[in-house]
């Protein structure tokens, strides 16, 4: 977010600078703020540092934790009203500073574009739909097992194992890796986190369930 920043303030500089050396040689200071759109105009707006209002602060620093959460998780972290949270929320959004992104059937709210996200840089992607696959969020429960299970140290050997770990049949364990391997999240090669998400449990990032102690029937 801060190359974007860092771009746009750039670009803001030489065509305003443009602008005054236009407006002093021709006289058309007045005129230019007519005819010439400003410099960010249509581009993706970057979450600010700072916000007026106390909400949608709130809002933008915990989707900054914790990117990709859903409506009702972001409603709990906040406890704000549905009503109240839906209106700051549309009002971010359509200034471009969240995204929403659908995954896995669930509606995922990020802080500027997926792809951004800190734990992605470095891969590659600049896809958002792709970036947002590659986070661990929209899981199932037992998917969100699977993920917190291999964030520890002691990574079961085989499926089978990871199974009995987690007290579930080997063909829904095996289901479940092999939607996490399509998206990304899982090694196609190892029962293991991808790289990117090697760092999944001392991350600045915040997914509350990876501390949970899951208990599935």
């Amino acid at each position: 977010m801060a190359l974007i920043e860092q771009w746009r303030s750039k670009r803001s500089v030489v065509v305003d600078g443009l602008v005054a050396l236009a407006g002093g040689a021709f006289g058309l200071g007045a005129l230019i703020p007519g005819m010439i759109p400003p410099a960010t105009q249509g581009t993706l707006s970057a979450p600010r540092e700072n916000w007026e209002n106390p909400v949608r602060s709130r809002i933008m620093s915990t989707l900054n934790r914790s990117p990709g959460i859903h409506f009702r998780e972001l409603q709990r972290r906040l406890d704000a009203a549905n009503g109240t949270l839906r209106h700051h929320l549309d009002v971010l959004i359509a200034e471009k500073s969240v995204t929403t992104m659908s995954v896995n059937g669930r509606t995922c709210y990020y802080a500027g574009a997926p792809a951004q996200v800190e734990i992605l840089i470095g891969t590659g992607v600049t896809d958002d739909a792709r970036a947002a696959s590659m986070l661990p969020v929209g899981l199932s429960e037992l998917q969100q097992a699977v993920v917190a299970r291999l964030t520890r140290s002691d990574v079961p050997g085989s499926q089978a194992a990871l199974a009995r770990d987690l007290g579930r049949s080997r063909s829904a364990v095996h289901s479940a890796i092999g939607v996490l391997r399509t998206r990304g999240i899982v090694s196609d090669r190892e029962l293991r986190l991808a790289d990117h998400l090697s760092g999944l449990r001392t991350s600045r990032l915040e997914y509350n369930w990876l501390d949970l102690r899951v208990e599935l029937a």
